[in-house]
């Protein structure tokens, strides 16, 4: 008993549940509080139910989110609430069938009619593939990409609009007497007006009718529409919707569709024709009768939309197979399939395609046709383009015009104008000259040639006189002929471009154009005059001219000396006429050098960049002009620092190239050192300073820069050691000591092979005699590098069976010999 209760109460609970459920998702937007929301329990229906109160309410699911959270819904179930409201934006209704464009601006009109244009997939919802061949001239409407041709239903109401069944008015009486009421129109026609009664109002206009309701409740009691006191204004508020069938389309089949559809309108909505269907011979259907045929051409070549006419109920729109259709492919503006009408001809065609390009063959086009048997090609002169009657299946293919001329002639050479001009009639080679502006300076009028494209496609050459031919002399003065090329040619063409060259001392050093009279002066002048360093002896060189050369005669040139002094080009030496391939170079004064610098640095009294005092100054003059040593200066330490040259860093490259192919340094540290600025050389300052001058004391050079370091009681211990580091300095400590500090050998040191590096780049490394070992002197700022043994590849089994197998062969000869 007790349980029978219990699960009729545990019902009753979820009835209410439910109940509450449903009841919250039909009032969403009018609850107070929402926190109890659970967006995951709606049903899609519920989703729908919240999409129309918001579309009658005007606002957008984002202008409803502040009033939302105001009343408790939390930020994650109201974006989950907005995913899905914007999901079934997209999504089927309850038909299943895809919203358009048109029921969103019905709704926007109120209406709640059903309407079966929802089938019509809109255009920019989904990528679809064309159903239309978009070769067919038209298709381009019908396209996914196209824009859709849908009515515009926010525009005032058509005054000539006619009233039916399902319309919906808004009546508004204004002034003394006030009356707003939305009417809807019955299946009988009347609108139902509260204390006038029932007005029949079907088949008339929206003026009609507003006349009709005034007269009608003016007798009544509105008495004030008689009089003027009260004013009336009807409106369509909801359009009804009427039937429309369509064959012959895409998509065929019945459609409703807003009352202010147009025939373009229901067409976009079915696809447009089928892949057979006419363009041209669409027929709408009314009453049983053909009111009227569509040709879409119109529309498509003159934008002419009087076949855009509105639909009525139980329109029947049907669309033909059509008759003829032809294709246009090759050098028009638009190639495509083209539908043909009787009595069109290839002209017709031509302007569908919106004529020729630029650059097409316009005097023929070839045409390809089929017969009941095999296909055949016919050439349609230009003559006949008004005349010819297209067959359906006819292609016509227009080619580009050919490259060539068939009056061109040229002309090159030492003329102010060469190019290519017209040939007419009787055109001669003085008259192409003419037209070029006639003659350069520099044209060599002896000779000229014609070069004449024979018949067998071959070259040749005519020569003619120019002076001759320009003074009208028949022989020379040639009648020209199509392709022919007129060549003159210039005097400067016809000798050699000579050349002389100064070197040296000189500002702009180089080669120059020869001309007569050329002098030494003239060229000096062209290469900017002498430079500082000039001396007043100037070699040229010139060409040696010879017939032969006998074994005797080892000259390469002859040398020519002169002076000028103190650059004096007014001297008589510096009017020397030049030959064609003089070399002239300029000497350099002897013992002409600009001031070279070195650099001292680091602990030293007057550090910084010093002028090289002579050729031959040393480490030990640069140290005394530096003040010598600071305090703190550590001179075991000191290096140089020597600057590499061009041609040093040339060849350092090189030698970096032909280690890279013998040693591999995956690292490049190797490759680094070599390639550095500068190279490090170690100084003995001690013995240098006790001894100036000697092989130790090196001479200086531009760049150079002597180091001189602060001593540092330090030394650094790295590589295979325990933990590098750096440890104070000890007389007393060895080699091994210092290792000692460091932790000891890793496993992988090569011991025998440790070296110390010194403060001032020398290097010493570990002394072997018998089973002894001499590790180096260690001194402040040394550095000692312990190297890492090579590792050993493990030996494979196979190497070991091969070994083995070696070793028992050479046994069994050994034994085959001693049992010899």
């Amino acid at each position: 008993m007790h349980k029978h209760h219990f699960l009729k109460s545990l019902f009753l609970l979820l009835c209410l549940f439910f109940a509450s459920q449903a009841l919250q998702a039909q009032d969403l937007l009018k609850g107070k509080d929402l926190s109890q929301v659970r967006v995951d329990q709606l049903s899609d229906a519920d989703i729908a139910k919240l999409k129309a109160q918001l579309a009658s309410a005007g606002v957008t699911i984002e202008q409803a989110e502040q009033q939302a959270l105001a009343k408790g819904m939390s930020p994650a179930e109201f974006a989950k609430l907005k995913q899905r409201v914007a999901g079934a934006g997209g999504g089927t209704t309850g038909t299943g069938k895809l919203k358009t464009g048109i029921d969103k601006t019905s709704a926007d009109r109120g209406n709640n009619s059903s309407d079966s244009l929802d089938t019509a997939e809109k255009p920019g919802e989904k990528s679809t593939k064309s159903l239309i061949n978009p070769l067919i001239f038209g298709s381009e409407l019908y396209t996914s990409v196209s824009p859709s041709f849908e009515p515009n239903l926010k525009l005032a109401t058509p005054v000539n609009y006619i009233l039916g069944p399902d319309d919906q008015i808004l009546v508004s009486v204004y002034g003394v007497q006030e009356y707003n009421g939305d009417l809807l129109v019955s299946a009988e026609g009347n609108v139902s007006i509260p204390n006038v009664g029932q007005v029949k109002i079907a088949g008339l206009t929206i003026e009609a009718a507003t006349q009709k309701l005034k007269a009608v409740m003016g007798n009544s009691v509105y008495s004030y529409l008689r009089s003027g006191g009260s004013k009336i204004s009807v409106t369509l508020s909801k359009i009804r919707s009427i039937k429309v069938t369509i064959i012959g389309s895409n998509r065929p089949g019945n459609f409703s569709v807003s009352s202010l559809s147009t025939v373009f309108n229901a067409l976009y909505i079915a696809g447009g024709p089928s892949a057979f269907g006419s363009f041209r011979e669409i027929e709408l259907v009314r009453n049983n009768k053909v009111e009227r045929k569509i040709d879409l051409y119109r529309l498509l070549l003159h934008g002419d939309q009087s076949d855009n006419i509105g639909l009525k109920d139980n329109d029947v729109i049907r669309i033909p197979a059509y008759k003829k259709r032809v294709e246009l492919q090759g050098q028009v503006k638009r190639p495509g399939i083209f539908e043909i009408l009787p009595g069109e001809s290839f002209a017709n065609i031509l302007d569908f395609a919106s004529g020729f390009t630029d650059t097409a063959y316009r005097a023929s086009v070839k045409i390809f046709q089929r017969s009941d048997k095999e296909r055949k090609v016919q050439d349609l002169e230009l003559q006949a383009y008004n005349t010819y009657q297209p067959q359906s299946g006819d292609l016509f293919v227009i080619s580009k015009t050919l490259n060539r001329f068939q009056n061109r002639v040229s002309i090159t050479g030492a003329v102010f104008r060469p190019d290519v001009y017209e040939l007419r009639q009787g055109l001669t080679v003085a008259d192409l000259i003419r037209k070029a502006d006639g003659l350069k300076e520099d044209a060599y009028t002896g000779r000229g040639q014609i070069i004449r494209l024979q018949e067998d496609l071959t070259r040749s050459i005519l020569s003619f006189d120019v002076k001759k031919a320009l003074a009208g002399d028949l022989a020379n003065n040639s009648t020209l002929q199509r392709e022919d090329e007129v060549l003159i040619s210039s005097v400067l063409d016809l000798r050699d471009s000579f050349k002389v060259s100064i070197q040296g001392e000189i500002r702009f050093p180089g080669q120059y154009e020869y001309v007569e009279k050329l002098t030494l002066k003239d060229l000096i002048l062209q290469a900017g005059g002498f430079t500082d360093a000039a001396y007043k002896n100037i070699e040229i060189a010139r060409l040696l001219k010879r017939d032969s050369i006998a074994a005797s005669d080892n000259r390469a040139s002859a040398i020519i000396n002169t002076e000028i002094n103190e650059r004096d080009l007014t001297s008589f030496s510096a009017n020397i006429p030049l030959q064609p391939f003089d070399v002239i170079t300029i000497r350099r004064k002897a013992g002409y050098t600009v001031p070279e610098s070195v650099i001292i640095s680091g602990q030293v009294q007057y550090p910084g960049p010093y002028a090289l005092s002579n050729r031959n100054e040393k480490v030990s003059d640069l140290l005394k002009r530096a003040g010598g040593y600071t305090p703190d200066a550590y001179p075991d330490g000191a290096y140089l620092k020597r600057y590499k040259t061009a041609e040093d860093k040339q060849k350092a490259e090189e030698a970096v190239k032909r280690l890279q192919k013998t040693v591999k340094d995956s690292t490049n540290v190797i490759a680094a050192e070599i390639l550095r600025d500068y190279d490090k050389v170690p100084l003995d300052l001690n013995f240098i300073m006790n001894s100036p001058g000697s092989m130790e004391d090196l001479v200086l050079k531009a760049r150079d820069e002597l180091v001189i370091p602060k001593f540092d009681a330090q030394v650094k211990v790295s590589g295979e050691v325990l933990l590098v580091t750096q440890v104070p300095y000890q007389t007393k400590n060895s080699f091994r000591d210092y290792i000692s500090e460091a932790g000891g050998f890793t496993a992988y040191a090569l011991r025998k092979r440790g070296y110390v590096v010194y403060a001032n780049g020398k290097a010493a490394s570990t002394k072997h005699f018998l089973f002894f070992k001499f590790y180096p002197k260690i001194l402040p700022g040394s550095e000692l590098v312990v190297p890492r043994r090579a590792e050993k590849k493990a030996t494979s089994v196979g190497e070991v069976i091969g070994i083995a197998s070696g070793v028992a062969s050479l046994a069994g000869v050994v034994i085959a010999l001693l049992r010899l």
